[in-house]
């Protein structure tokens, strides 16, 4: 489907979507591939083209997204545009730092977009200012003060915005924001970093800012240093279930007891995989710098699986 689109729009289409503002992007989802998109820039599209793509890809009520206060058309236009220079003294006071971005993006339809709206900010405490960037996506602020919780469980919040709205939902936790001098700065490299990793990895449905950092190392890699990478791997390649498990052993900090009770194995059980893998590639994964180098390796495997 998106093919016949960027055959049918090709002028439109967006090569470096970064570069185009987020008003004048018309982002659009492949129904039957979840995690692939398109994006076309609206001012290269006529009104009726605009029109039509809309009515063809999205609800009626989707369409329905524009700020509802003053302060968050401020808000939204100095982060996705240039807004006047009057609109900053509004938006400070309005914000208070340190604070941090919680981005998220829907895939299906919502009954009742203001309940996800209340129910998103009620779950991430000191949150105000959800604003969509499109019909499936957007991001609200949350403030770091006295009620923050720095040991929220996301896993719950998304499973309980999944379970209740009958949406899937992926969020990208933003890094904290200590001045207003940084936001708009930050909100822009948090948006397409996001835009980017979700598109590499549409199965992970949260993301924090330290872990994405491979991904896009990945754009700029060349294919045949990619080979080489993963030709390390190669006694390996095959055996799906060891991969994973060394993985998660990674994930946890190279600690064989709390990844061994998140894959529901003995410990023993886990020890002798990751013995076994030491075995086969030659790699002491139990040695910090060998873990990072299997930890990039095993997510640039990954990555071009989602790309073959």
């Amino acid at each position: 489907m998106l093919n016949r689109l960027k055959n049918n729009y090709g002028h439109a289409l967006c090569t470096e979507t970064n570069k185009v503002p987020l008003s004048f992007r018309l982002t659009i989802s492949d129904p039957t591939d979840e995690g692939k998109v398109i994006t076309f820039d609206k001012r290269e599209l006529s009104n009726d083209e605009i029109v039509l793509l809309e009515t063809l890809f999205f609800e009626k009520d989707d369409l329905i997204l524009e700020p509802k206060t003053p302060t968050e058309k401020k808000l939204f236009n100095f982060l996705t545009g240039d807004g006047p220079d009057d609109d900053v003294d509004a938006i400070k006071k309005s914000i208070a730092f340190p604070c941090r971005f919680i981005h998220f993006t829907i895939q299906g339809t919502l009954a009742d977009r203001s309940e996800f709206e209340d129910a998103m900010k009620n779950l991430f405490i000191s949150s105000h200012d959800l604003l969509w960037l499109t019909p499936k996506s957007g991001f609200f602020v949350q403030a770091i003060d006295e009620f923050f919780e720095e040991d929220i469980p996301i896993e719950s919040i998304v499973d309980t915005i999944v379970s209740d709205f009958f949406v899937q939902l992926s969020v990208y936790v933003g890094s904290p924001i200590a001045s207003f001098e940084e936001l708009k700065e930050r909100f822009s490299w948090e948006n397409e970093v996001f835009e980017i990793t979700r598109q590499s990895i549409p199965s992970k449905k949260i993301f924090f800012e330290q872990e994405i950092i491979p991904y896009l190392l990945f754009k700029d890699l060349q294919d045949t240093t990619k080979k080489k990478l993963l030709s390390l791997l190669a006694p390996v390649l095959d055996d799906k279930t060891l991969l994973e498990s060394v993985k998660l052993y990674l994930e946890c900090n190279l600690n064989v007891s709390l990844a061994a009770k998140k894959l529901f194995m003995h410990r023993n059980t886990l020890q002798y995989r990751v013995d076994k893998f030491i075995e086969k590639t030659s790699i002491d994964i139990k040695r910090f710098p060998n873990a990072v180098a299997v930890y990039f390796m095993l997510t640039l495997l990954q990555h071009t699986k989602r790309e073959d």
